[in-house]
């Protein structure tokens, strides 16, 4: 009870920088809802509440003849297929640069190594870094675009593409856990002589196999999720199907696709969990098969990707950031749509952090039906009804926000309310309000419970327990989770031009069709600088949050 009240006492009173974010904040929201162009009258509108309707009648009717379930089959397997294939090279790649581009606790560079080979060691560390940079920043839609020019129509595009992206984005996190471990184990190897590799493998990687592990699976998640739209460029799976359904307005096509990325993505969903509590080997072995599915069954014209006209198109491409276009009138275009992709992300991930706020407690076991006591008193059975109903309600709605991919709801809404920047933030509202209930409702469970128990005991009721023993200790978390996930919504957010959701996806789709490739060095440019500067404010923001706002 002392530490509820304590922690409480603590929160209300913040030093000036804590009141000063909340301020600044809150004016970054009111400007993100500015250039978002956010009007809920276009909800109502006669146009848009028609092409709504339309939706919701494709919905209840979905077409399940033979024919289009036997096509989405096909497609649905090939998506999943695609994230397999691209999660594997995506490991390929992440591996090694997250090896060479991350500095072991406990092992620093020695002093008495020639110097020369110091620099070495610190110049090779600042390339994989910077590898990863490029990898994770530019979208795997802008790779796929690129590759569909150079080797043509298929998955190849969509493989190769997911593995960049993302073994830009593990390789960043797997080396940013190997910054964490404790270095006991290093420091005691490195005194028996072992050498880098040897501290690495002993040392390191037992303290970090089950967390790669469980983040290569949910990447695994997230990569057939991609895989399920790449297909709008032409990059194979089931996103072709639905990209032709919602362009040629066959709602009940659209229904019957989006339902079987549904069904494959909460299948996944459910292994994914269960494999995460196995022995390691068991999601080693789930993934090497996936992968080694993907790379024997898909037809990915592997030499193409290696050959003359391919390395051609690539030198074209990366020789074209060595002349980008400088003209201020374009520059200033261009600031502009990055600045409305910042401020889509971070209104998106406003109202998503709010739903998913208001929504977790209700999504939380041990806040809506079991209590923190063994022997709590439960209520009559028509209240543990309404307990059980609520929160499998609460989930299934974080399960199906977050299950559809950010694309799909951005055709959706690009139906409904319009193309525009209104209808990128409220796919990326829609997608993230899921990803943050999951989150939000781990973080809850997770609480120690010391504070929750003794505030039962004293007859609190629910939300009581919630506001005062519950939040304080999960604030920070939610707070540095909620952070993350605007990161990551940045790139997210680049991608909704490629189907009329404004920010600086626009512009790139636009340069990338026209052949204009100095305008696209530009357009590139800028996005992996606003990704850059956002991600290192945001690793020095979370730090902060997670050490000196934790109770």
């Amino acid at each position: 009870m002392k530490a509820a009240v304590n922690v409480a006492k603590a929160h209300s009173s913040k030093p000036w920088w804590v009141r000063l974010a909340w301020a600044l904040g809150l004016v970054l929201v009111v400007w993100s809802g500015h250039v978002s162009q956010v009007n809920p009258a276009e909800f109502f509108d006669s146009d848009n509440a028609s092409s709504a309707m339309s939706l919701l009648d494709g919905f209840r009717h979905p077409d399940f003849s033979n024919d289009m379930l036997s096509r989405v089959g096909q497609l649905a397997l090939e998506s999943v297929l695609i994230g397999c294939a691209g999660l594997g090279l995506a490991l390929l790649l992440a591996l090694p640069l997250a090896y060479f581009g991350t500095t072991i606790p406990g092992l620093p560079d020695a002093p008495n190594r020639p110097r020369w080979r110091r620099i070495g060691r610190r110049s090779l560390r600042g390339s994989a870094r910077l590898v990863l940079l490029v990898f994770r920043s530019i979208p795997e839609i802008v790779w796929a675009f690129l590759f569909v020019g150079i080797v043509g129509l298929g998955p190849g595009p969509a493989v190769v593409a997911i593995g960049i992206t993302f073994g830009g984005i593990i390789g960043k996190l797997y080396a940013e856990l190997v910054e964490s471990v404790s270095p006991g184990p290093v420091q005691a190897l490195r005194t028996v002589g072992a050498n880098r590799w040897a501290v690495f493998l002993y040392g390191v990687l037992p303290q970090v196999q089950r967390q790669w592990i469980g983040y290569a699976l949910f990447r695994l998640e997230c990569g057939i999720r991609s895989a399920s739209i790449l297909g709008i460029v032409g990059a194979g799976g089931i996103g072709m199907e639905i990209d032709l359904a919602i362009r040629y307005f066959q709602y009940d096509k659209l229904a019957t696709a989006l339902l079987a990325v549904l069904a494959y993505v909460v299948v996944l969903e459910i292994a994914s969990a269960l494999l995460r509590r196995a022995h390691v080997g068991w999601p080693l072995l789930f993934l090497a098969m996936g992968t080694g599915a993907g790379w024997f069954l898909l037809d990915v014209p592997w030499s193409e990707f290696v050959g003359d006209y391919a390395f051609f198109e690539l030198q074209n491409f990366v020789s074209s950031f060595a002349s980008p276009t400088l003209d201020s009138a374009f520059l200033h275009e261009a600031g502009l749509r990055m600045a409305e992709t910042i401020g889509m992300a971070l209104c998106g991930t406003f109202f998503a952090g709010i739903l998913a706020f208001l929504l977790a407690p209700l999504g939380t076991r041990t806040l809506t039906i079991r209590g923190y006591l063994e022997d709590a008193q439960t209520g009559g059975w028509l209240q543990r009804v309404v307990a059980m109903v609520l929160m499998s309600s609460t989930r299934v709605v974080f399960q199906l926000t977050r299950a559809l991919p950010s694309l799909v709801w951005a055709l959706i809404f690009v139906v409904w309310v319009g193309a525009g920047p209104f209808a990128g933030m409220l796919a990326i509202a829609a997608h993230t309000s899921g990803i943050l209930g999951r989150l939000f409702t781990e973080v809850y469970e997770d609480v120690e419970p010391e504070s929750a128990q003794a505030l039962e005991r004293l007859g609190a009721k629910r939300v009581g327990r919630w506001a005062y023993a519950v939040l304080p200790f999960a604030m920070p978390r939610l707070m540095a989770f909620t952070l993350f996930r605007f990161e990551v919504n940045v790139r997210m957010t680049a991608m909704m031009g490629f189907v009329g959701a404004g920010g600086i996806g626009d512009a790139i789709h636009s340069a990338i069709e026209t052949f204009h490739m100095n305008d696209l060095a530009t357009l590139l440019a800028i996005l992996l600088g606003s990704v850059a500067l956002i991600d290192t404010l945001g690793d020095r923001i979370r730090g902060r949050l997670l050490t000196t706002s934790s109770p």
